[in-house]
């Protein structure tokens, strides 16, 4: 959220499927300015419900725990990044494609810390707690995302195919999760790294790492036999 005003919300059951549908954004949209500014594990049901102006209890009728909410979170960031990286992809104009779309995918979550985050704790925290429901539904939205991101990042870069192009977007996946954590490590490595001139070049920029990476991968996949 801009501001820090908490989500206007009426403390009355929610009784219509528009009520409901609007009582978990609000609170997907409180768990988000909460995860802004403090780790997932400070960041609880009770914290999120009094964010959103519920009760506890009505929290958990729309999420069993707090992972199931994370994860919605998740998928409304992941949401977000196709609809701007889409736009984007249909404005771009360049000589180059193979320069040119590696630099604007990996501006793209660049500009998304709160996604960057979730996703290095997607597979290893997330997921684990979910129900089999949750993961199905979850794993179907993402299959829809690789097809539309696919999709789009193809008609950019003449010569690479749709599946190329949804298998360029999961390398993209797993590269945020290994680069956001070695482009942000622990204060103790941070330290230990920046006193000893000889370790320097192993910190590394989060953009300018997956632009270079990007580009090898779409370079590579373009002049493959």
């Amino acid at each position: 959220m801009p501001n820090s005003a908490k989500p206007s919300i009426s403390k009355q059951r929610a009784r219509s499927q528009a009520d409901k549908d609007l009582r978990r954004t609000h609170l997907v949209a409180a768990a988000r300015h909460l995860f802004a500014s403090a780790s997932f594990e400070a960041v609880t049901i009770a914290r999120v419900a009094e964010r959103a102006g519920v009760a506890k209890g009505t929290a958990y009728i729309y999420f069993a725990n707090k992972e199931t909410l994370f994860l919605e979170l998740v998928r409304a960031e992941l949401s977000d990044w196709l609809l701007e990286l889409t736009r984007k992809l249909k404005r771009l104009r360049h000589a180059d494609a193979s320069l040119a779309v590696p630099r604007l995918l990996a501006q793209s979550v660049t500009e998304r810390p709160t996604l960057r985050r979730l996703l290095v704790l997607l597979h290893s925290v997330i997921e684990p707690n979910i129900d089999e429901a949750s993961a199905r539904e979850f794993k179907l939205f993402l299959h829809a995302l690789l097809t539309q991101s696919g999709t789009a990042i193809a008609a950019r870069l003449p010569g690479l195919s749709v599946p190329d192009a949804a298998t360029l977007v999961l390398q993209l996946h797993a590269l945020v999760i290994s680069v956001t954590q070695l482009a942000d490590p622990p204060p103790v490595i941070a330290k230990v790294m920046a006193a000893d001139p000889t370790l320097q070049s192993m910190c590394i920029d989060f953009e300018s790492f997956m632009t270079a990476t990007l580009t090898t991968l779409v370079r590579g996949t373009l002049t493959r036999p």
